[in-house]
C-alpha cells in the first residue's frame, strides 16, 4: 500500500481531513475568568490570536511568546503564576494555534518581530513590558529588537530568553554524529517540501498518529521522563501545526541569523535559560547569547531539555519572578514554588554574568 493510500484510510477516521487550514488548529481551550480574547491585525493583514488577563492596578505587562510547533497554551502554568500581579498577554505566532497564516505566508523571523510589535501596540500601549520567549518565540523578540531597538530600555524593561538561539542552527547535530547530522539537514527540507504537496492528507494522518510521533521525538524534546499529562499536551500541540507551516518555517530557521542585534538587549536586564540536555538549541547557543548580550545572566537547569515551559514550569516561573522583582519591583502574591521539599533556587548560587567571553553558568537542582 502506498503512502497516499495509507493516509486516505487514516483520514476516514479523522475529522481534520474535512476541515480548513484554520479548523485544523487547536481551538478548544476556553477563555475563563478574566481572560480576554483579542484579535490583532499584523502589518500584512494576518489576524493574530492573543489573550490578555488584566490585574487590578497593574502597571507592568508580561508578554509570552511560544516556540515552534507549540501555541500560547504551553505557557498556562507560568501565566497562572503571575495572575493578579501583572497584566499577562500570550499570543499565537502566525501559523500556530488560532492565528492566521497568510497567503503567500510571510514565515520569517523579521515578520514575527513585526507581529510582536503589533501585539504590543494593541495589548500594552503604556507601562513597562517584560518579554518572555521560548525557542522561536525568543527569536521573535530578537526580530523585534532588530526592527525597533529603541523600545529596549524605554518600554521594554526586561527579557527572558528560554531555550533559544540567535542563529547558526544549521550546525546543530541534535545529538547525532556530525556526518549523520549533515545528511539529516540535507534530507529534512527535501522531505518537508515533498510532504507539502499533499498537505491535507499528511495533516489528516499526523493527528491520529500523534502519540507515536511523540514517542519517537520525546528524547529530543525533554531531558527526563515527563508526566502523561505533559506528554499528551505536547502531542496535541505538535499535531495541531499544519505541515505547510512546519515546512516553511523550517527553511527560515535554518537560515536565520540575528547575532548582530544582541547588543541592543544589553540596555536592560536579560535572563538566558537553557536545559543542559537541550539538543534542539544546545547549551553553546545559550552561552553565546549570554556572552554577546552585555550584562546578561545565564541559568542552566540540569536534566532539562528543550521544552522548558512544559517540562520545568516551576523553575521558569521562579526565575521570571526574579526578573520581575529586578525590573519592576513587583513581588509574587504567593510563596515561592517548592520542588522536592526545597524552595526553587534555594540550593543555587546567584546568577553570574559573562565577562571577557568566560561563561560562568548558574546551576541548580530541580
Amino acid at each position: 500500500m502506498s503512502f497516499t493510500e495509507i493516509t486516505k484510510v487514516l483520514s476516514k477516521h479523522s475529522w481534520w481531513m474535512n476541515g480548513s487550514l484554520e479548523e485544523t488548529r487547536e481551538t478548544r481551550e476556553p477563555a475563563v475568568g478574566d481572560l480576554r480574547t483579542l484579535t490583532v491585525t499584523a502589518d500584512d493583514g494576518v489576524r493574530l490570536h492573543a489573550e490578555m488577563r488584566e490585574a487590578p492596578e497593574a502597571s507592568a505587562t508580561v508578554v509570552f511568546c511560544h516556540g515552534f510547533l507549540l501555541n500560547s497554551t504551553c505557557w498556562r502554568a507560568e501565566r497562572d503564576a503571575l495572575a493578579g500581579r501583572v497584566r499577562v498577554v500570550a499570543w499565537d505566532l502566525r501559523g500556530h494555534g488560532r492565528s492566521g497564516w497568510g497567503s503567500p505566508p510571510n514565515a520569517t523571523i523579521d515578520q514575527l518581530g513585526r507581529d510582536l510589535f503589533a501585539v504590543l501596540a494593541e495589548t500594552a500601549p503604556e507601562g513597562p513590558i517584560v518579554l518572555v520567549g521560548h525557542s522561536m518565540g525568543g527569536m521573535a523578540i530578537l526580530g523585534l529588537a532588530d526592527a525597533h531597538p529603541e523600545l529596549f530600555g524605554d518600554r521594554i524593561v526586561g527579557v527572558l530568553l528560554a531555550a533559544t538561539s540567535s542563529g547558526d542552527l544549521s550546525s546543530v547535530t541534535i545529538g547525532l554524529p556530525a556526518h549523520a547530522a549533515r545528511v539529516l539537514h540535507r534530507m529534512v527540507p527535501v522531505t518537508l517540501s515533498t510532504l507539502r504537496h499533499q498537505a491535507r492528507l499528511v495533516d489528516a494522518a499526523r493527528r491520529p498518529l500523534g502519540g507515536m510521533s511523540f514517542l519517537l521525538t520525546r528524547s529530543y524534546l525533554f531531558g527526563a521522563h515527563v508526566s502523561k499529562e505533559i506528554a499528551e499536551v505536547t502531542t496535541r500541540l505538535m499535531a495541531s501545526v499544519p505541515i505547510e507551516v512546519i515546512a516553511t518555517f523550517y527553511t527560515e530557521l535554518i537560515a536565520y541569523d540575528k547575532r548582530t542585534v544582541l547588543p541592543a538587549l544589553g540596555r536592560i536586564p536579560v535572563l538566558v535559560m537553557v536545559g543542559d540536555r537541550d539538543v534542539i538549541t544546545p547549551m553553546r547557543h545559550a552561552e553565546a547569547l549570554a556572552a554577546e548580550i552585555p550584562g546578561a545572566d545565564l541559568v542552566v537547569i540540569p536534566g532539562a531539555g528543550h521544552l522548558l515551559p512544559l517540562e520545568r514550569t516551576a523553575e521558569v516561573s521562579h526565575h521570571l519572578w526574579t526578573l520581575l522583582r529586578r525590573t519592576t519591583g513587583i513581588e509574587p502574591a504567593a510563596e515561592p514554588a517548592v520542588i522536592d521539599g526545597e524552595e526553587v533556587g534555594e540550593r543555587a548560587h546567584r546568577p553570574r554574568r559573562p565577562h571577557l567571553g568566560l561563561i560562568r553558568r548558574r546551576r541548580h537542582d530541580g
